[in-house]
């Protein structure tokens, strides 16, 4: 059960964006956005997604409590008593007058209020909120609204728009939108981290799984940055390019913010490191980090980055990789290359970072 929680909680992100694109888009004009081809049929199995992939965590919570014979009693329980379980009755509760108003091709408002309820109960069932209420609650909840805002609407533009009319349109709404989108992303991110890692243990806690996913996590929004800017800004001289097809590299940066997805969807299930010295007594340090720092990891200690010959020579070749990307652009060279080269930059700064890092 374990292995599959990071798995579902990957697919409820990209249903969420899905769904909050496909309605969020109800409001933008035709003459401003290029016409998709999302069906109402894959919306309503997007909505009766959602009820089933939210439900495994609950499912993971009720086996690791029921005693044999006692199963529907501890079900009972936590889905009355427990913020994951309540989360759930109220999430799918409010998926289902979703799944009827689609269905009946209701009010666009009130698939956008419905939706917005949902995304409060994931707020809801995060660790952040049980470990702040309030301020996790906020700060996840915007957090899931402002991404997949962003993610759906390129989702159902590059992968499922029919042509790139009014593309030029569509640029100069969204370009200021996701600039204010990607500002709104950091500032309830840090306010996310800053609940689960004290800001000076941020280094120390990348001895553990959680801060290594943490680590890899803002290294992919580098890249994602530069398709941003390339797709936001630079794509614009290409307008009288018939050659130039945009919707390529708005599917590049579609697939990295997947992958932050999907690191995002990992960080769920490991247990953050509020205390990093009493965590990694508890569960050990992350053995591969061990390994490529060359040193054995025996609290307490502190990590420090003093880059060598190699860290720095590994770092530069991540700006390389980095710039790559923009040259790819301008050479016209398919996205799907750039999008390697993405993924090199953040392979070669992750390991150029662990080369750096030496324990005190």
């Amino acid at each position: 059960m374990n292995q599959l929680i990071p798995i579902t909680e990957y697919i409820t992100y990209m249903l969420f964006s899905y769904l909050v694109g496909y309605v969020f888009l109800q409001f933008i004009p035709s003459s401003k956005k290029p016409e998709t081809t999302a069906s109402k049929q894959s919306v309503l199995i997007a909505v009766l997604g959602i009820i089933i992939f939210t439900f495994l965590p609950v499912l993971q919570v009720i086996s690791f409590f029921s005693t044999e014979g006692l199963f529907s009693l501890t079900s009972y329980s936590i889905l009355t008593e427990f913020q994951v379980g309540i989360a759930w009755l109220y999430g799918s509760f409010f998926a289902v007058f979703l799944w009827m108003i689609i269905y009946v091709e209701g009010s666009k408002y009130i698939q956008a209020a419905l939706l917005f309820v949902m995304i409060i109960s994931i707020g809801y069932a995060s660790h952040s909120a049980s470990i702040s209420l309030i301020p996790g609650l906020i700060s996840h909840s915007l957090h899931y609204l402002v991404i997949t805002i962003w993610v759906g609407v390129l989702i159902h533009i590059g992968w499922l728009s029919k042509n790139t009319i009014h593309w030029q349109a569509f640029l100069r709404w969204f370009t200021p939108l996701s600039i204010t989108l990607f500002l709104i992303t950091i500032v309830s991110g840090v306010s996310l981290m800053l609940l689960a890692v004290d800001l000076k243990d941020y280094v120390n806690a990348w001895a553990l799984p959680y801060g290594q996913m943490l680590l890899l996590k803002h290294l992919s929004i580098i890249p994602v940055l530069a398709f941003a800017v390339i797709n936001g800004f630079l794509s614009r001289k290409t307008k009288h390019d018939k050659t130039f097809n945009p919707k390529k590299w708005i599917q590049a940066e579609t697939i990295f913010l997947m992958l932050i997805f999907f690191i995002t969807g990992v960080l769920g299930t490991l247990p953050p490191p509020h205390q990093v010295n009493a965590t990694v007594v508890q569960y050990g340090p992350a053995s591969w980090v061990q390994y490529l720092i060359g040193q054995d990891i025996v609290p307490p200690f502190l990590f420090h980055i003093t880059p060598g010959l190699q860290g720095i020579m590994l770092l530069t070749i991540a700006i390389l990789f980095l710039a790559m990307i923009f040259i790819s652009f301008y050479k016209k060279i398919t996205p799907w290359i750039a999008l390697c080269f993405g993924l090199f930059f953040v392979i070669a700064t992750y390991l150029g970072l662990m080369m750096s890092v030496n324990i005190q």
